[in-house]
């Protein structure tokens, strides 16, 4: 018998091509895919300007102002556990290297920044407050900025991708799990 007439060894071949096909070259596209999202996410969408208008970037300055807003109810409060809160969660945010540790990191923050806030508010008043009313602003305009950054729907497209098939198979083997939206 001729090896190019066997039908076992032709389905066998054809096995093998489809399977190395799909998750081979689909795991090296899923790769590529991952790492343009997170050079967004690291870089923006936009990496010849000046400044970087990312996830990341934003992600640092929310972190720097509400570092600004502990301090500066530290200033005009006694101490508590709320600016200890925002202190500790805004580090959190600016050092974490996993996107969803920082990421649950910053959803505790606002919600911590909002608690500052109103104990601040009902402290100080006039020009004591001034600076870490700008700093609050400052804050959520990083917040809002994150929440309509081009990143978000980029990663909603790659958790889109990979929530079918073979693409879910394909990234649970090549351990590519969801990205982390920011809530956007």
């Amino acid at each position: 018998m001729r090896f190019s007439e066997n039908r076992k060894i032709a389905f066998a071949v054809l096995a093998v091509c489809v399977l190395a096909s799909v998750f081979g070259l689909g795991g090296m596209g899923l790769t590529r895919e991952r790492s343009k999202v997170l050079k967004v996410y690291d870089r923006g969408a936009d990496a010849t300007l000046a400044t970087r208008h990312s996830v990341d970037a934003y992600l640092d300055s929310a972190a720097e102002n509400a570092r600004l807003m502990a301090s500066e109810a530290g200033l005009h409060m006694d101490a508590s556990a709320v600016i200890d809160t925002v202190a500790e969660l805004a580090d959190k945010v600016a050092s974490e290297a996993d996107t969803n540790a920082r990421y649950d990191a910053y959803d505790a923050l606002k919600t911590a920044v909002d608690k500052l806030y109103d104990a601040m508010y009902g402290a100080v008043s006039g020009s004591d407050f001034t600076n870490f009313k700008k700093a609050y602003d400052d804050f959520w305009e990083n917040v809002n900025m994150i929440k309509y950054d081009d990143y978000a729907k980029l990663a909603a497209g790659y958790n889109d991708l990979i929530g079918g098939f073979p693409g879910g198979v394909v990234a649970s083997i090549t351990g590519q799990g969801t990205l982390n939206t920011f809530g956007g």
